[in-house]
């Protein structure tokens, strides 16, 4: 490129040598063969420099970006890490959230006890009087939840729904356990409360699959008062029961048929 510059300026000089003989002619000529010149080299200049040139141009425009400009784009580069390390919830993950259930104080004292209750069963199956240990901590779970009875000073009223409902799915175990290990075992009870438990166990299995299910007066007159009839007999369980013994207060083995009777009146009339 330079070599033809130079030579076209040498052209312009001689031709314009040859066309005019004039001293100013000549002089323009040279000057815009300088021109082409000095023009040719400078493109060279940058051409064969381009890339440090390039570079301090993008490092300058760089230095001139407004302050919230950067800070917008570093922000921007934060928030694409960490939605690359945070990882995304499943739906299964969120509905678990949602439906995590909020306990009291009451709830967890309550679940605590039935569940060493239901941890219980498997340590004393193999001992001689199991049968009765059974018969006695169902007693105890009935007592507990249709009569007012109480575990730690605490009634099943008190408890929260999410309380009742995890009361409920744990006594549906243990009843379920003292099954498999003692068949048959509510029929034994007592000749006149057989229909009086096994009503109530199905209250509870049914109570716990939902606790709009469960309604203590579902257990009916009828076996609601061969329960309080049948207490003079059913006390001589009462200290058998499994772990619940140590803290249940019952209303049953406590009061007189007839404070029973009126209980379950009021109890009726306010249900």
């Amino acid at each position: 490129m330079w070599t033809f510059l130079i030579k076209f300026g040498k052209i312009l000089i001689e031709k314009g040598s040859n066309i005019m003989n004039n001293k100013k002619y000549i002089i323009i000529s040279f000057i815009v063969g300088i021109v082409f010149l000095a023009m040719g080299v400078l493109i060279g200049l940058v051409y064969s420099n381009r890339d440090v040139i390039f570079k301090e141009n993008n490092i300058s425009n760089e230095n001139n970006m407004p302050k919230n400009d950067l800070e917008n784009d570093n922000i921007n580069e934060i928030k694409e890490e960490t939605k690359k390390e945070v990882p995304k919830k499943n739906n299964e993950t969120i509905k678990n959230d949602i439906t995590k259930p909020s306990l009291s104080n009451k709830d967890n004292t309550i679940i605590n006890e039935m569940d060493n209750t239901l941890n219980s069963i498997d340590a004393e199956s193999s001992s001689s009087n199991f049968s009765d240990k059974a018969k006695a901590t169902f007693i105890t779970i009935v007592d507990f939840l249709f009569y007012d009875g109480t575990i730690k000073g605490i009634t099943f009223n008190e408890l929260t729904d999410d309380g009742k409902q995890k009361v409920l799915e744990i006594a549906n175990k243990i009843d379920l356990k003292l099954e498999e290990v003692s068949p048959g075992y509510k029929d034994k009870i007592s000749s006149t409360t057989s229909n009086a438990y096994n009503k109530a166990s199905e209250i509870i299995k049914s109570g716990a699959s939902s606790l709009n299910n469960f309604a203590k007066e579902k257990l009916g007159d009828e076996n609601y008062n061969s329960i309080i009839d049948a207490k003079d007999e059913l006390v001589k369980y009462s200290k058998n029961a499994l772990n619940l013994v140590g803290s249940a207060g019952s209303k049953l083995f406590s009061n007189t048929k007839d404070k029973l009777n009126d209980w379950y009146q009021n109890f009726k009339n306010n249900k």
